[in-house]
């Protein structure tokens, strides 16, 4: 089976920019899940078309107008469960690194960086795999 990369959803991992990472931080979230990846997809599309493209714009929604962004994209299945986990996971990485980039740009192998989002509430091995499938060498640690 061949998986949705970040060049299909348009996101550039390769420099390091904080953008990227965080779009493909968000879609490794909702790929991460046991869901069809095309609703992951849409979902992640109804997300940044509604302006959640920083850890910082989580905030601005509660958890009814996030969960019902969740729906729009057809991803019903968890939308609770993920509402609650995008929260707490976004409000951390932000507290702990301050940004996604940072979060990669300062971890020193990828072992560490694995052991980093292993350890963020709503990070499991299978969204750490999808995360750093598409993450280069040389973005980790290059700070």
């Amino acid at each position: 089976m061949a998986y949705l990369t970040a060049a299909d959803l348009g996101i550039d991992v390769t420099h390091a920019e904080a953008d990227g990472l965080f779009r493909w931080f968000l879609a490794s979230l909702l790929f991460g899940r046991p869901i069809q990846q095309e609703v992951a997809a849409e979902t992640w599309r109804v997300l940044i078309a509604h302006g959640l493209t920083t850890l910082d714009s989580f905030a601005d929604y509660d958890r009814e107008q996030l969960r019902a962004l969740l729906d729009e994209g057809h991803y019903a299945r968890f939308d609770y469960l993920m509402t609650d986990e995008l929260h707490e996971v976004m409000a951390t990485v932000k507290r702990q690194y301050g940004s996604v980039s940072a979060l990669v740009k300062t971890s020193g192998s990828r072992k560490e960086l694995s052991e980093r989002l292993d350890a963020l509430a709503g990070v499991g091995p299978k969204t750490v795999e999808i995360f750093l499938r598409e993450v280069p060498d040389a973005v980790i640690g290059s700070r």
